[in-house]
């Protein structure tokens, strides 16, 4: 029995993004191999508050809680490298960190989920006051993961190789396990969620799904800008985005497009499911992404992917969506109008997509980093 010890940040394991959603499916599906006793360390105010939502998938599994907050908790354990891992379970051999962050061990080995480089890489965020805050923090936490960590996780050989060029010192202990397509976008939606589609006022191929949000990583300039020139293109069309990541500042922007931008937030998987088997398109023209999760969800629904030719989406996508560059709005719009009004374009790219995203489950990468944590211990 290979006993793991997974450190999530629980407040992020439902509605989630990109980090948190992969945390929460590698940790289920970790506990699912076999020869596998995972146990959970986490928040405990944040397990009260996710626990009625996250389901008996999550909640089954052993926790063990401590009272302080999420950021006091990795502080204390940044500083003073105390409680370790072993103060919760003796027995523990790997102590895994499912996003990046740190738990100091004794005995176990430490093996940390790093999810890319963005924080360092000039084109994915605004230069402002947050970003040199986030940037000084992480800088202060790689510090100590470069020498305390026994592996370092990461989903594309791109984020690999941006962590070894900012990192120099881990890239020997960098290995990569590619995250997964959750089982439920194979199958086909549920009338409830159909129905969920259509109380949002969209039609069966009359919509444009941006399944990323609003903000400057996912390209929310481009994005405002092509839609003003799309929707007098195609009056009927509409622009639905969803995700509950989205800048204000974009958010607030959108408003002037008026009713053709429909925004409901975040939305359950089922009803994500339904989205992606009803777009037109589905368009994710992303600036930095260290993985990509949507472009593999749309591709397992068969929907037709236009996203990004930059960063780990190439190495994701295949030759099985288009990608276009970042910055020509230009090809963007005539992307979107050709997928939108010929269904045979939008056809030969609705058939490529489902063997891709076979090639990306969660059950495969569960097994492959069991294979990795076995050989440390």
């Amino acid at each position: 029995m290979l006993n793991v010890l997974a450190y999530v940040h629980l407040r992020r394991i439902v509605k989630s993004t990109g980090a948190g959603r992969a945390a929460r499916c590698l940790t289920e599906n970790l506990a699912a191999c076999g020869g596998t006793d995972v146990r959970v360390l986490g928040d405990s105010g944040d397990y009260q508050r996710i626990a009625p939502e996250a389901g008996p998938s999550w909640t089954g599994l052993k926790h063990y809680l401590f009272p302080r907050d999420t950021s006091s908790q990795q502080a204390r354990w940044l500083f003073l490298a105390r409680p370790t891992a072993e103060a919760w379970w003796p027995d523990v051999q790997v102590t895994l960190c499912t996003s990046e962050s740190y738990v100091p061990v004794k005995r176990s080995r430490l093996v940390v989920t790093l999810n890319d480089a963005a924080h360092l890489e000039p084109q994915a965020h605004r230069r402002g006051l947050s970003i040199l805050k986030q940037r000084m923090k992480w800088n202060c936490l790689y510090r100590v993961l470069e020498r305390k960590a026994d592996l370092l996780h990461t989903a594309s050989t791109f984020s690999a190789e941006r962590l070894a060029h900012f990192w120099p010192g881990m890239r020997d202990r960098l290995r990569v396990v590619p995250h997964g397509t959750p089982q439920r976008f194979f199958e086909p939606p549920s009338q409830e969620a159909l129905d969920s589609v259509r109380v949002l006022g969209l039609e069966p191929r009359q919509f444009v799904l941006l399944p990323c949000g609003l903000d400057h990583r996912k390209n929310g300039d481009l994005v405002l800008s092509a839609w003003k020139t799309i929707r007098e293109l195609l009056p009927g069309l509409k622009l639905i985005v969803t995700s509950n990541a989205s800048d204000p500042s974009y958010l607030e922007r959108a408003k002037a497009h008026g009713d053709s931008i429909v925004i409901p937030g975040h939305v359950t998987d089922d009803v994500m499911c339904a989205l992606y088997h009803s777009a037109a398109v589905v368009w994710f023209p992303s600036r930095y992404e260290g993985f990509g999760l949507p472009i593999l969800e749309a591709m397992a629904c068969g929907a037709p992917v236009i996203s990004s030719n930059c960063t780990s989406i190439p190495e994701v996508a295949g030759d099985c969506a288009l990608l276009l560059p970042t910055d020509d709005t230009g090809a963007h719009i005539d992307a979107i109008r050709s997928f939108v009004t010929s269904s045979a374009v939008a056809d030969q790219w609705r058939v490529k997509g489902p063997d891709r995203a076979r090639q990306y489950t969660w059950a495969n990468s569960a097994r492959k980093m069991r294979t990795l944590l076995e050989a440390l211990v």
